[in-house]
């Protein structure tokens, strides 16, 4: 090939390149980079297999599980999604686990709130609690619930009422309304 050939081809070459690449350039991508639903979310930002740790002075009082959250900096807050809780005793033991289907947690106060079909496990007797939602606040030391709730014992004893409440040893746990199981304070 002549020198003259081969500017031809590489003048040919470029401007077909300079066409593929403007080309290129003015179309529009048509599929979007996340789903509508989360493009409209108004979070900061959304935290996937969370895990967090509630202290106290220094010291681990629990330890926040979450496959989502989505955190709001502003207003300090979490709306988690298939969400746990385990709570530890004074010695650093599990002392009881929080399981529910969504809720919040304020990450500047640490309360919280489980809902949908919720259910504390007590690790000290192997007892359950079952409830539509169960409250949690650090400040009162307490863990409650104000909706129907189930205790099962480990020996299958059921126990129900219309809430509860208890400290965070599950020494005092008291049921409102009882029917069912003994009548008494656990």
């Amino acid at each position: 090939m002549t020198n003259q050939g081969r500017r031809h081809v590489i003048r040919m070459a470029a401007v077909g390149l300079v066409l593929v690449t403007n080309g290129a350039c003015s179309s529009e991508v048509s599929t979007p980079v996340a789903n509508a639903d989360l493009q409209a979310m108004e979070a900061d930002y959304v935290a996937y297999g969370m895990v967090s740790f509630v202290t106290n002075s220094g010291v681990r009082e629990g330890r926040v599980e979450a496959d989502t959250a989505y955190v709001y900096e502003q207003s300090s807050t979490a709306m988690l999604r298939q969400m746990s809780i385990v709570f530890y005793d004074d010695l650093g033991n599990e002392n009881a686990t929080v399981t529910g289907a969504f809720g919040d947690w304020n990450r500047e106060t640490n309360r919280m709130v489980a809902r949908g079909d919720v259910i504390l496990l007590i690790h000290g007797d192997s007892s359950r609690i079952e409830s539509a939602e169960i409250y949690y606040d650090p400040g009162l030391e307490r863990i409650w619930s104000d909706s129907l709730t189930t205790r099962i014992m480990s020996d299958g004893s059921v126990t129900s009422g219309t809430a509860f409440e208890s400290d965070m040893a599950f020494e005092n746990i008291t049921i409102a309304n009882m029917r069912g199981g003994a009548r008494r304070v656990f």
